[in-house]
């Protein structure tokens, strides 16, 4: 009796030493990937925009941003009085910040698709977005020719078309439980 009453209590603590690693390790953080890798940041580009990526904390991004945005005026006079038409009015710059919000990410597609429907829906001269807001960022940059696709993101997929749940060990091992190369794989072929 007394064996077993001394095995029972040392595979108790064994047990809560076990549980509080795990919750100590569950605690700490995984550094997150970038959405582009390191190495590859400076250089990633949207095919045929090249030079219209910045990134929001890299100083020099910011800079370029910030002078890119100053020399909109003169760039665009200068392409009016090609057009000769060098007294006519600039058009109003329209700017468009995208919110997250996981799912819920499908309203600012919508209201992409309405306003477009509404005929009054500007060309943006920049657009931003966070999360889900990045994803439709593009689209609303490129223009009204892509709501089909932006509608069709939103509306005709089932969470395994966006990302696959991995193994209960992620938790541990990965910097997040699930894996969005459906989503990647998705992106690529639009």
């Amino acid at each position: 009796m007394q064996v077993t009453s001394r095995f029972v209590h040392r595979a108790m603590r064994m047990a809560c030493l076990m549980l509080t690693s795990i919750l100590i390790v569950g605690c700490s953080v995984l550094p997150r990937l970038g959405a582009v890798p390191d190495r590859l940041a400076a250089s990633a580009v949207i095919p045929g925009l090249e030079g219209v990526r910045y990134v929001v904390g890299d100083a020099n991004d910011m800079q370029r941003l910030t002078r890119d945005v100053a020399d909109t005026w003169p760039r665009e006079r200068a392409w009016l009085a090609a057009q000769a038409k060098p007294s006519a009015k600039l058009p109003t710059s329209s700017l468009l910040a995208l919110s997250g919000g996981g799912d819920n990410g499908a309203f600012g597609a919508g209201v992409l698709n309405g306003w477009t429907a509404t005929g009054t829906r500007p060309e943006f001269l920049l657009v931003t977005g966070i999360s889900t807001g990045a994803l439709i960022a593009p689209f609303a940059f490129l223009g009204p020719k892509y709501d089909a696709v932006l509608r069709d993101l939103y509306t005709r997929n089932q969470r395994a078309d966006i990302l696959s749940i991995r193994k209960w060990w992620a938790i541990l091992t990965e910097d997040a439980v699930a894996d969005t190369t459906p989503l990647r794989m998705q992106l690529q072929n639009i």
